[in-house]
């Protein structure tokens, strides 16, 4: 089983140093690992002849098989598990970086207080909710908190649980910092702080934009949306970001200040939906024990009742 999941591991990530992070091993315990097991299959199970390592044909078949007996062994777990007394197993969570619209933290406290024995693992990727819905796909993670434009897509099952309203951050100073309200058209020709494609909050924004007519011009794009708005002060542009999020630059960039606040915040007229976040799980895979008794906590806590 180990010489499979380290396998595993490697064919999912191609890359074994990538695979030695996820796993916590050294990565030559990683390169060892898959040599014994290709000598004892008798094949070679990577090309490593490219600068980037590729599964070869026997790789592929054996990835699908193992992955099958991976999952038969997991669930062969969980029905010994339940027949135990106490809760075991182990559940893997997807997150967005630097969305702390949720309180995972103390959601998580909770969760071990009822299921000591029950080890968590918190995954982010960095391509943002593209990237928790490709993994909850795969599966790679059990259950994810995630941001998409279009809802949910039919591979996965889930609802929204927090929400936050986008807003406008702009320099003090600015013509629009002490406006009650701005619309997208008066933002035209503004150099903006934002995501890189693919993230799902930058597409909200790039819609809201397209819908208005409005074109955009985004002048630095930054990995992680809580960091957004705390370029605005320097003068690089404005930032249209979560309420939260905004919320925390805010606070960030008055204590660089010394209590001076050199952002402002503004709503926006509505043309922006609100950042939602759900809670998601494969539709095709069940859910083990440990993640089901999270996904109820999750949203006992989270949904209105």
């Amino acid at each position: 089983m180990r010489h499979l999941s380290v396998f595993v591991a490697v064919a999912q990530e191609l890359s074994f140093t990538r695979a030695a992070d996820r796993l916590l091993l050294a990565q030559s315990a990683v390169s060892t690992t898959v040599r014994d097991l290709e000598r004892e299959l008798g094949v070679e199970l990577f090309d490593r002849s490219h600068r980037q390592i590729r599964l070869t044909g026997a790789g592929e078949e054996l990835l699908t098989r193992a992955q099958q007996v991976l999952e038969q062994v997991r669930e062969l777990g969980e029905a010994v598990a339940a027949a135990a007394t106490e809760l075991r197993g182990a559940v893997t969570m997807g997150l967005m970086t630097g969305v702390d619209l949720v309180d995972v933290p103390g959601l998580l406290g909770r969760y071990h207080e009822r299921h000591p024995a029950v080890a968590v693992q918190l995954r982010a990727t960095g391509l943002g909710s593209t990237g928790l819905v490709a993994q909850l796909e795969r599966g790679e993670i059990d259950v994810a908190l995630l941001s998409v434009v279009d809802g949910l897509p039919a591979t996965l099952r889930g609802e929204v649980v927090a929400s936050s309203p986008y807003v406008l951050v702009v320099p003090d100073g600015h013509p629009a910092a002490d406006r009650d309200r701005v619309a997208l058209g008066e933002l035209e020709g503004e150099s903006f702080i934002d995501l890189p494609p693919g993230y799902g909050s930058r597409r909200i924004v790039d819609d809201a934009f397209a819908h208005a007519g409005v074109s955009r011009r985004v002048l630095i794009e930054v990995a992680d949306l809580s960091t957004a708005a705390t370029y605005v002060p320097q003068g690089l542009g404005l930032a249209i970001v979560p309420e939260f999020a905004a919320a925390a630059a805010s606070a960030r960039a008055s204590a660089a200040h010394r209590g001076r606040m050199p952002v402002r915040t503004v709503p926006l007229d509505g043309a922006v939906p609100a950042f939602a976040v759900s809670l998601a799980w494969a539709r095709r895979r069940p859910l083990s024990s440990a993640a089901q008794a999270l996904v109820e906590l999750l949203r006992s806590e989270l949904l209105p009742a």
